[in-house]
């Protein structure tokens, strides 16, 4: 709930409701949109995935341009419609959920309004996660040429299992526990029980004339003593208050690496792990070596592991990530910073010997979305991280309105839910090649 929620007022006079303000004393953070004219109305219903939560006076939703406008868009709008009744209107909510609309609250009654407007929210985030779930393929500006790599997801692994119940509870754990105190003791008690185990997400090819490779971030999760899975948020920052983020990733490496030496032995030689490593690890040299060990000792082709570290690492721990480095090019392994801002060509270009892929964090890419980043911006990073021949990877991508941006500037990979959800085997991104060009026919085609 973060991110900045996009309220659209149809004919509410927001300034004398204070709708705004009363949301972000709750903790939401709102930026309303006021349009009182059929035209401003079907602009702002353009881009129908942007809404999340639509408020409009009762008297009229019923005027056939603002009824017209919200039908042309039904199947396409996650944001549900919200109807605030004047003293002398009469109309139920059942009579406005017949309409449309999920519910009609009186004006003046505030409190009601507010608790409305808060769950509706919460609804809409839902249902665009649902929505990128069951996603299948994106649709892309008729005018961009050439053409993009998306992902369908083919199972690689010895053994086929089903973990959608499984993937379902995680999802349900994520949300529940997240406000849960874990102190040390317990997360110690958790671990030494084997409740640490891996989850795999693809990191998808975003060009076509690149050769392809299967690319998986590895994920640390953490089962509780339900069996339920705690995300990295949750657990890791007590951990490190423990000093136990050495000890940590060391089992990491060494679990990631077993998964990839079978992976490419058993049919996929191609595939590359993406593995974290905190910078309070790299303040250790002991660890750091054993790090280096363990690469060097493991069966797998050389290039196959990108190790990630935190841009603040060049600073705090200069000594073992310039160690770290070093190992990792004696095996043409990768070096990628995931939190770079869009101006930081210069750091690039100073570092270029030893970074070879840098990952944009989840706030510079719905940064685009909500217009606190620019396409010129995006574009002017992709071309100096080119220019040094750093791979340029975009994390979070978790809606198809983002397509035509990061293609138009340039991305060479993705990695988000919108295309996979993180899994406990790993699975194969294929290639499938869709073409787009000024006919607006898509064709597409798996590849190998």
């Amino acid at each position: 709930m973060s991110k900045v929620k996009k309220i659209l007022c149809i004919y509410p006079e927001p300034a004398e409701l204070r709708i705004g303000a009363l949301l972000n004393r709750q903790g939401i953070v709102a930026d309303l949109t006021e349009v009182s004219r059929s035209e401003t109305l079907s602009s702002a219903l353009q881009q129908p995935h942007w809404w999340d939560l639509i408020l409009c006076d009762a008297s009229a939703y019923l005027y056939p341009e603002v009824t017209s406008a919200l039908d042309s868009v039904r199947d396409k709008l996650d944001a549900p419609v919200v109807l605030l009744r004047a003293p002398n209107v009469h109309l139920s909510p059942a009579d406005a959920y017949r309409r449309g609309a999920v519910d009609a609250v009186d004006r003046e009654d505030t409190e009601h309004l507010l608790m409305i407007c808060e769950r509706e929210i919460r609804n809409s985030v839902i249902r665009k996660q649902l929505r990128e779930l069951r996603y299948s393929g994106a649709v892309f500006d008729p005018e961009l040429k050439g053409a993009v790599t998306i992902a369908t997801i083919k199972d690689l692994s010895r053994s086929v299992r089903d973990r959608l119940d499984e993937s379902a509870d995680s999802v349900d754990s994520g949300l529940d526990v997240r406000a849960r105190i874990l102190d040390q003791n317990r997360l110690k008690s958790l671990i030494d029980a084997g409740g640490l185990t891996l989850e795999y997400q693809p990191i998808v090819s975003f060009k076509s004339d690149l050769d392809h490779r299967n690319m998986f971030e590895t994920l640390v999760r953490l089962k509780d003593e339900s069996e339920r899975l705690l995300m990295p948020d949750v657990f890791l920052p007590t951990l490190a208050e423990a000093g136990l983020m050495d000890k940590i990733d060391l089992w990491i490496f060494r679990q990631a690496f077993s998964v990839l030496e079978q992976m490419q032995s058993g049919g996929a030689p191609d595939t590359i792990l993406f593995v974290n490593v905190a910078t309070e690890t790299l303040r250790s040299e002991m660890t750091v070596r054993a790090l280096g060990t363990f690469a060097s000792a493991a069966h797998m082709a050389p290039g196959s592991i990108v190790v990630e570290v935190r841009k603040a690492a060049f600073i705090e721990a200069q000594e073992g990530l310039a160690r770290l480095a070093d190992m990792l090019q004696t095996r043409q392994h990768g070096l990628l910073i995931e939190d770079p801002k869009l101006d930081d060509c210069a750091f690039l270009e100073a570092n270029s010997g030893i970074i070879t892929h840098v990952k944009l964090s989840r706030e510079t890419i719905q940064g685009l979305v909500e217009g606190t980043a620019s396409q010129g911006a995006l574009n002017a990073f992709v071309r100096c991280a080119h220019k040094q021949g750093i791979r340029v990877i975009a994390l979070a991508v978790e809606d198809a309105d983002l397509m035509p941006m990061l293609f138009a500037a340039g991305i060479d990979a993705i990695q988000g839910n919108f295309m996979s959800m993180p899994n406990r085997d790993l699975v194969y991104p294929s290639v499938q090649r869709i073409d787009t060009g000024a006919t607006g026919v898509v064709q597409g085609h798996e590849g190998d």
